[in-house]
């Protein structure tokens, strides 16, 4: 399939067509999830919205770290990693054989993707890999994500509503952030802090 092609399929299918944004969330939204949550699918993550419309809301869990190396889970892709040592995340539950890619720095030049947050471009066409690898500085300008998270419309909004998430806007060094095992509870802390912070005035 043609690259134009398969762009045309992914920003369908991934993202939903174009339509107004969901109430409470928009693209680039962080959701952090609060210390009840107890679904283990998300439990103590930070997820990145990358698209929240009337069609629902899709997101990638960026905590979720694997110890995966992307050619052997993916060996049609050996090729075209080349050098990224970079490790493989589990993005979500939902079609975790789809591999999705978040891009900053020089590489994000190759990306027709959305720009999701400032800086920070998804892309998901496997052609594009060589051409992003090697302009990427590493892990630091590139991750790759296995499946990714899913809401029905409203859904998202009734689970916030319940305290099940926090929401907190993201940006590109929060999405790079270098310790991500410690970044729930570096928003969490943060989240708690305003709150205290708002309380007293």
């Amino acid at each position: 399939m043609r690259r134009t092609a398969w762009l045309a399929v992914f920003a369908f299918a991934l993202l939903g067509s174009v339509a107004a944004p969901a109430a409470s969330v928009t693209d680039g939204t962080l959701l952090v999830a609060s210390p009840e949550l107890e679904d283990p699918n998300f439990a103590h993550t930070v997820v990145l919205v990358l698209r929240s419309d009337t069609n629902g809301t899709i997101g990638v869990i960026l905590n979720r770290p694997t110890r995966l190396v992307p050619a052997k889970i993916f060996p049609e892709l050996a090729a075209s990693v080349g050098s990224y040592t970079g490790k493989l995340f589990r993005g979500g539950p939902v079609a975790p054989a789809r591999l999705l890619f978040l891009v900053r720095g020089l590489a994000a030049a190759t990306v027709q993707g959305p720009e999701v947050v400032e800086k920070v471009f998804l892309a998901g066409d496997p052609e594009t890999l060589p051409d992003i690898v090697r302009l990427a500085d590493g892990t630091k300008d590139l991750r790759m994500y296995a499946g990714h998270a899913e809401w029905m419309p409203g859904q998202l909004d009734r689970e916030i509503a319940a305290g099940g998430w926090e929401t907190q806007p993201a940006t590109d060094e929060i999405v790079f952030d270098a310790n991500l095992t410690a970044l729930w509870d570096k928003l969490t802390k943060r989240s708690g802090e305003t709150v205290a912070a708002a309380d007293t005035h």
